[in-house]
């Protein structure tokens, strides 16, 4: 899109080639892709604990490196180094929080059909619980962090496209963090009576749950796609 040809004529223009190698954007992509190969490499071998530990090194880096491709990447001087920081803290704590959702839906899912584990199932949700609960304070204050950089002001986040879409993400996000509240507050602890009725009325309200979380989520990274493409608030508002 960049030279307004397609992907063809970009190839062999020599576009897609300047793009990759004369551009920050380009860098990162390649840096990106090695860690992608890497990944794929360390899943496969999952069994050793090397290539487990190495396969999220890989994952992290994959993550994190989205922030030099982004707004953080063009802010200036010793602030830019501090949205990068932010940056990179609040993309790798939400993919731990909505993509460790995704296997907790799939376990909870098969507990549902499967009484005796409910043991299993309490292990797994407080310890996703643990890692939601980090997540969610790091996502907070990386947050307000980037709002600040981004933003800047009250009458920026009212007045701006941007800001007005800043608005709805943080409204689903507090929507994320009322059902994990319930699950928390509410759900877990009945998960650990013991009544079996009692267990499995937890298990399809926690599975419940999860799952309208993990749409959620989605919906967060579409908002989240479409606000890497504007300008930031602070930009348009002086």
């Amino acid at each position: 899109s960049l030279s307004d040809e397609s992907l063809g004529e970009a190839i062999t223009s020599g576009a897609l080639r300047d793009v990759l190698n004369l551009t920050q954007f380009g860098s990162v992509s390649q840096i990106r892709l090695a860690l992608a190969i890497l990944l794929a490499f360390c899943l496969a071998f999952e069994r050793s604990a090397f290539w487990r530990w190495l396969g999220l090194g890989a994952a992290v880096g994959l993550i994190a490196s989205i922030a030099w491709t982004g707004h953080a990447a063009s802010t200036p001087h010793k602030l830019g180094y501090l949205h990068l920081g932010a940056d990179v803290l609040h993309l790798t704590a939400a993919a731990a929080w909505i993509g460790g959702l995704v296997p907790l839906a799939l376990l909870l899912g098969a507990g549902k059909h499967h009484q005796g584990r409910v043991g299993l199932e309490l292990d797994v949700v407080e310890r996703f619980s643990a890692l939601g609960i980090a997540s969610v304070a790091t996502l907070i204050l990386s947050g307000i962090i980037n709002a600040w950089i981004l933003v800047g002001s009250f009458h920026a986040l009212v007045i701006t496209g941007y800001g007005q879409l800043l608005m709805l993400k943080l409204a689903v996000f507090a929507a994320m963090l009322a059902f994990a509240a319930i699950n928390r507050l509410s759900l877990m602890p009945r998960l650990a009576l013991p009544s079996a009725d009692t267990q499995q009325d937890a298990l399809r309200g926690l599975s419940r749950n999860t799952l309208i979380e993990i749409g959620f989520g989605l919906f967060l990274f579409a908002v989240v796609g479409v606000l890497g493409t504007l300008h930031p608030a602070a930009h348009l508002v002086q």
